[in-house]
């Protein structure tokens, strides 16, 4: 009957949180302090970005190209368009051309005001560099 009354015991004591080693000796649990120390943790990551200097201009650029060509000059500016397919572009070159160097692009519908009429095909814009006439329009493209 003592160890009936002992396990009863014992698992009551369990069950309202009691800690018994035996009869004689039960004590209540007392709560303890626990200490946890934290560090936090600071990820830093860095992006370099290049650094893209661009050139402004100001009024046309100069052409350093010397002329050995035919030149006739429009009685009066007129405005062209770049009639090129779509995705490609018409290259602006140092003279009347493709042998001379490609100084720039234009794209499709982009207006140029040409001022004169070199041989073979070629207008001259008047920031002094050449286009082929085969991809100008008087009227802008669809």
């Amino acid at each position: 009957m003592n160890r009936k009354r002992f396990t009863l015991a014992l698992i009551a004591s369990m069950m309202i949180g009691v800690t018994c080693f035996g009869l004689a000796a039960c004590k209540k649990a007392e709560p303890t302090e626990t200490s946890l120390e934290s560090t936090e943790l600071t990820t830093t990551t860095t992006t370099t970005v290049p650094t893209t200097t661009l050139t402004e201009y100001t009024g046309p650029l100069t052409n350093t190209e010397e002329i050995t060509w035919t030149e006739t000059q429009l009685e009066s500016p007129a405005t062209y368009y770049c009639n090129v397919s779509k995705g490609e572009f018409l290259n602006v070159r140092s003279g009347p051309g493709t042998k001379y160097e490609k100084v720039g692009t234009l794209t499709r519908g982009q207006s140029i005001v040409v001022v004169a009429k070199a041989g073979g095909g070629w207008y001259k814009t008047q920031d002094g560099f050449y286009v082929s006439e085969t991809y100008l329009s008087g009227t802008m493209p669809n």
